[in-house]
């Protein structure tokens, strides 16, 4: 066999060799691995699905974890024949949706007709039982509403904090067992403010809200907006997305508990944030960019002082800037009415506050607001 021919066969030896090689990692590609390693599925997207997976864990906890302490609220049907099918409650009958706070039957939802002697409504448990309210007890402060059922062994779901919430933070509405919607925080300290009748505040009320990026339906108002934690950072006030904070509610329940009613702080004045009010004249806002500014309207029918209220005693008037409750001063994101409600009736508090551009300190001893 010549030179030649020995290199012949070696070379066809070779690409026959590397021909059986591919032929058999395309057998293993194609039948033993999974498609991903077949593709050849980039880290990103792997890490993409892991983070998906646990943030869908995350989402179901909090709403199992919840969800078993939501209850729905329904018009009474009353007066109707005994096996009329008229007596069935239909979803779309609902009036709105609320959550357990005790074991025994207290629970909170939202919203002044929930408290209307008028109206009569019967709550419907997770487990479908029907029960009648035996107490409402409304907030004037927050416009939420705690009702007390006289049910047993109600799930009772964890309390979140305002302070630990954050601006993008990722909720969940738990409208029932098998129900839930997905939103995020947009803002923390939301104030309508679409007509200058919505800029005035009052002492006596909160005004900031949470602001979804989701709207919601009428029907799942006082619904709680719950975290990743499977804490109630809420209770949804509006259609639009808003949600009245926990800890603007949560010392009410506390007092009820305590002494079977809600007393608020008093001090009975309107005002203008300053930090929310653009455009004033220098002369009105004496130069200042933030502060209570207590102010009159004739036409809105406001009055910035109340008649023989705590701030009228202690001279407080139109056209007062206040800046300072104590060492506390108001800023876009220390209001007034936030301060104030911190206090209890019967306390006594420094006032600082400008007149016509001087600053002055008043003392005032807090009223009761039941």
């Amino acid at each position: 066999m010549t030179k030649n021919s020995y290199l012949k066969i070696i070379i066809l030896t070779v690409i026959f060799g590397l021909g059986a090689g591919i032929v058999g990692q395309l057998f293993v590609n194609a039948y033993l691995l999974t498609p991903e390693v077949f593709v050849g599925a980039p880290e990103s997207k792997i890490n993409k699905k892991i983070t998906q997976s646990e943030e869908n864990q995350k989402i179901i906890e909090a709403h199992d974890a919840v969800a078993p302490a939501v209850l729905e609220i329904y018009p009474q049907k009353i007066n109707l024949p005994t096996g009329s099918l008229g007596q069935i409650y239909l979803p779309g009958d609902r009036a709105a949706l609320g959550v357990s706070l005790t074991s025994d039957g207290w629970l909170v939802s939202f919203g002044r007709a929930l408290a209307d002697s008028k109206n009569h409504y019967v709550v419907i448990t997770a487990d479908r039982q029907i029960f009648l309210p035996k107490q409402i007890i409304f907030d004037e402060a927050t416009e939420v509403v705690f009702i007390k059922i006289e049910a047993q062994n109600l799930p009772i779901p964890k309390l979140g904090a305002y302070e630990n919430l954050s601006l993008g933070e990722k909720i969940i509405f738990p409208f029932g067992k098998q129900s839930l919607a997905a939103s995020e925080i947009k803002d923390l300290n939301y104030e309508k403010s679409n007509e200058i009748k919505d800029l005035f505040r009052s002492s006596e009320k909160f005004s900031k809200s949470l602001l979804f990026t989701d709207k919601l339906a009428a029907n799942e108002i006082g619904v709680p907006t719950v975290n990743y934690e499977s804490e109630v950072i809420g209770i949804v006030s509006d259609p639009e997305g808003r949600a009245i904070p926990t800890d603007f509610w949560r010392p009410a329940f506390l007092e009820i508990l305590k002494n079977n009613k809600i007393s608020r702080t008093y001090l009975g004045l309107r005002y203008l944030d300053l930090a929310e009010t653009f455009g004033l004249a220098e002369t009105i806002s004496q130069g200042k960019s933030s502060g209570a500014l207590l102010w009159s309207d004739l036409t809105l029918q406001i009055q910035s002082v109340a008649k023989n209220s705590p701030a009228a005693k202690t001279g407080l008037k139109n056209g007062d800037i206040i800046i300072k409750i104590n060492s506390e001063e108001i800023t876009a994101k220390n209001d007034l009415a936030e301060i104030i409600q911190d206090y209890n009736p019967g306390d006594e508090i420094n006032v600082t506050f400008l007149r016509n551009g001087k600053e002055e300190t008043a003392k005032v001893v807090l009223g009761e607001k039941l």
